[in-house]
């Protein structure tokens, strides 16, 4: 590493004196000393076109392309003949995404030295450079991403990585959009704003990002700073009306939902989702909104379809997860409620209230995978006692043995019925049958060891004693006329 330079004495010291130890200091790769002396040189001698495209050639070392162009520029008005001046002023001008002036730059060049082979490679990778830029700009037109990327990749291969010329790091950032990586859009976005905030293609791209992920209000301020740098920015204007429309729809679903309006907040929702089907983070809020109208209207199929469209749209909106889990719950569709509750819970395990979701879940399953005996008597669980005598009485009358003799599977059927509504009508036992107690495992699969022994021994003794009341009820109903009133009216 090199000590700071001394300014030089150019009272004492030749302009080209100094030259030559910049050359030294460019040799030895102390790039930023050799530009300080040729600046100094340059200063001795303005007029020498050498200290130029000496300086052009250490600013090309640090990547100030633009400088470095500017140099070039001096050095070739100074000597017209200079074809080191314009090979350098053309590497800038690739490097800085300024093709057809590089080409110029290049043309020069061979129209001076015509044999000269460093211009003839120069040439040679200007038009590769070219012909990708050209597919890359043709692909993203027809909105065929990959393959833009693809091109814009190879293109890239012929200049600076470290200073990719804005306009391609834009149109790689806008391919990232088209691909859905919103993710990567965003940052590059973001470092586009950075380096040139007043820029209306990048704040018009950062809001395009914001737009897709469905946040309008940030999306709606960038396109208004995208417009305040350029007001005849068309595409920025577009995206403003889109933005303030769709915002404006949703919040007023919004407001008639919590208003409980659900009808005119479905309305709102299913408007707002007609005004850009490809914003697809709107969308997705729309969608899982608009499942939450049917959800409360007990509307739950419904409401399934449209949380399966949102979660389409994005995957990872974890409201949605939890919502269409409540569907299937509601459904008793408990094994995909299951896995969408076990999704939540892994996502976020600390999460207790998806922890406890989880587990009612699994037990419900474990609950519907035994006999059912509010099934059996054709009731939902929330059946009043009344309700389930008034269904056992009718049943039994059915399916009694003296109403169809010989017939096996109504004989078994009758018992069934007996069995349901002995459970179903005993407080105690109803308790235990809906808390899911009677399950291995016990609730949920926890539970007290000696607990589980006593319930399983309960319930064997309840089988003895249900067979037991069925026998005795049947034989009773052989002794009294089926059809007669006061039968009936025991069963």
């Amino acid at each position: 590493m090199s000590s700071e330079p001394m300014d030089i004495d150019t009272n004492n010291v030749s302009a080209e004196e100094i030259k030559n130890q910049a050359n030294q200091e460019y040799k030895a790769g102390h790039y930023a000393d050799a530009i300080r002396l040729y600046t100094q040189a340059i200063a001795a001698s303005p007029s020498t076109a050498t200290y130029y495209s000496n300086r052009a050639a250490a600013l090309t070392m640090i990547k100030k392309y633009k400088e470095a162009a500017d140099d070039c520029r001096m050095a070739t008005n100074l000597d017209p003949d200079n074809v080191k001046a314009y090979l350098r002023a053309g590497k800038c001008h690739m490097n800085l995404g300024n093709l057809d002036e590089a080409s110029r730059q290049y043309q020069i060049a061979l129209s001076k030295d015509a044999g000269n082979a460093q211009a003839k490679r120069d040439v040679y990778n200007l038009q590769q450079l070219g012909n990708y830029v050209g597919q890359a700009e043709m692909f993203m037109k027809n909105k065929q991403w990959g393959l833009a990327v693809n091109s814009l990749d190879r293109a890239l291969s012929f200049v600076d990585s470290d200073a990719v010329p804005f306009t391609w790091r834009l149109w790689r950032a806008e391919c990232n959009l088209g691909q859905k990586n919103y993710s990567e859009a965003n940052r590059l976005a973001n470092e586009l704003v950075r380096m040139d905030s007043q820029n209306p293609d990048a704040l018009f791209l950062r809001a395009k990002v914001l737009y897709m992920q469905g946040d309008n209000a940030k999306s709606v301020a960038h396109c208004q700073e995208s417009l305040r740098c350029d007001p005849d920015y068309a595409k920025a204007r577009v995206l403003l009306k889109k933005a303030k429309a769709m915002e404006a729809q949703k919040e007023a679903g919004n407001t008639a939902f919590k208003a409980g309006r659900l009808q005119e907040a479905y309305d709102l929702y299913s408007s707002a989702l007609e005004i850009d089907p490809e914003n697809e983070g709107t969308n997705a809020k729309l969608y899982s909104n608009r499942a939450a109208v049917l959800q409360k209207q007990k509307k739950y199929q419904d409401a399934l379809a449209d949380c399966n469209k949102a979660l389409e749209l994005d995957s990872t909106f974890t409201k949605v997860y939890s919502r269409r889990a409540a569907c299937y719950m509601e459904l008793e569709e408990y094994e995909d409620a299951v896995r969408d509750y076990k999704q939540l819970s892994d996502a976020e395990p600390g999460n207790r209230e998806y922890h406890n979701l989880l587990r009612k879940a699994e037990l419900e399953l474990k609950k519907s995978q035994r006999k059912d005996y509010y099934k059996i008597l054709g009731l939902g669980k929330d059946a009043s006692d009344s309700e389930i005598k008034k269904a056992y009485r009718k049943l039994a009358l059915q399916y009694h043995p003296d109403k169809n003799a010989g017939d096996e599977k109504a004989e078994a059927r009758f018992k069934e019925i007996g069995e349901a509504y002995a459970i179903l009508s005993d407080p105690q036992k109803k308790q235990r049958f809906d808390s899911g107690v009677d399950l291995d495992g016990g609730m949920g699969g926890g539970g007290f060891d000696g607990a589980n022994w006593l319930m399983k021994k309960h319930y064997k003794f309840f089988e003895a004693f249900a067979f037991l009341f069925i026998f005795a009820l049947s034989f009773i109903c052989k002794t009294i006329s089926p059809f007669d009133q006061h039968s009936e009216r025991h069963l």
